[in-house]
This record gives structure tokens, sequence and C-alpha cells, in this order.
């Protein structure tokens, strides 16, 4: 949510982490996620401000990309190095995100040869990568008929990324936008392997960039 430049409410962000594996063991109620809340902040990681929104100190940034770091990482390790589908990999990454030593993480960035990005293509923090892609705008927003690559997809959503994948909607793929019918919620795209039709608020989560924008 700080990479995309929100400041959560605590209903908000007890939303999002509904979306994160069970296997994370957070508790996804109001009371605890507002407990949870209340000891980040006592360490100095969070500040609640006045207009009830959740900021990340700068000790928070810096641990919350250590985290982001290892699972980034790890995604590409249960893709590249392990052969698993895209929509296991992020899930996947959550358990092992938490047991991946500094040693191991040096070791699995040479074997990597240093990425920049996640298979989704979300910067990795220490790679040295923009926050942004110059040029990125998200999908809703991209100019009809016009061709462009596909720079960011949402990781969260296992069925979602099953669904991109198939249709190769993925950072890297090409992709023109048809038609836009907000009215309707919905948009008509193309890629390389066919046509098909996504919802407007799946779209806000996409972002690509116009091909001569690369």
């Amino acid at each position: 949510m700080w990479e995309s430049a929100e400041s959560p409410t605590l209903t908000q962000l007890t939303e999002a982490l509904r979306q994160l594996p069970p296997t994370e063991g957070l508790g996804t109620s109001v009371p605890s996620v507002a407990g949870m809340l209340r000891r980040m902040e006592k360490q100095g990681l969070v500040d609640v401000g006045g207009d009830k929104r959740i900021r990340m100190t700068d000790r928070g940034k810096r641990e919350g990309e250590s985290i982001v770091r290892r699972h980034r990482l790890a995604e590409w390790l249960v893709v590249r190095l392990l052969g698993m589908e895209l929509h296991e990999a992020h899930i996947e990454a959550h358990q092992l995100e938490h047991g991946m030593s500094s040693a191991l993480v040096a070791k699995l960035v040479d074997q990597l040869e240093n990425p920049t990005h996640s298979p989704f293509g979300w910067p990795i923090p220490g790679s040295g990568a923009p926050e942004a892609t110059p040029g990125a705008i998200t999908l809703d927003n991209a100019a009809l008929g016009v061709p462009h690559v596909v720079d960011r997809v949402p990781e969260e959503n296992s069925e979602l990324l099953r669904f991109l994948d198939n249709v190769r909607l993925m950072p890297g793929r090409r992709m023109t936008l048809l038609e836009a019918m907000p009215y309707l919620g919905v948009m008509q795209l193309e890629t390389e392997v066919e046509r098909f039709s996504i919802g407007c608020d799946v779209a806000r989560q996409i972002v690509v960039r116009p091909i001569e924008a690369e």
C-alpha cells in the first residue's frame, strides 16, 4: 500500500490483510489489526495521524523494504529455479520470506543475476530499480489502439494471476486497448494470444507503458 502511495485507514488495512495467505498468521478482525498497529506504533514502525490514516515511519520503511526484498527474490526462486507456476509464486514467497538469512539472500541474488523487479513487475528494494517506470500509466488510462507493454500486475489474487498468465497479460508482454466501456465497467483488450474483456477495477491495478516509452 505504501508503494501505491496509499495511507490506509484501519478499515482499509484490515481489508487488505484479508487478501494475504492464512499461513501469514495475521489476525484479520478490526480489533486484532488495531492491536497490532498499537504495538507497531510503540516500536516506532508506524504513525497513526489525527486523520486516522496509517503512515510508515522511516524505520518502518527500512524494515518493510527488507521483507519486501526477500519476498520478491523468493518469488524468483520458486518460479525460475524451482519451476512453479506464476500464480503460485506469491503465496509460496510469503512462507519463505521470513526464513531467508542475509547469506541466503546474497547467494540468491548472485544465482538470479541481480534481478531488479519481481516476476510481477514490482521493483525489488536494494536493486537500484526506480519506484516507478518512466512513462508508465494504469491500464484504464491507456490510449485506444496504441500498443503498450505491461509493466506491472497485482500479485495478491492467485486466480486473477492465473487468468492474466493464460491471456499473456504479464510484465514484458504487449497489449492493445481496443474498447473502453466505463459505463459498463468493462474494457476489451488484445494480447499476443487473444482478445478478451476485463473489469475496469482490475485495469486500474495493472500498469502499462506505450511501446515508444521503452
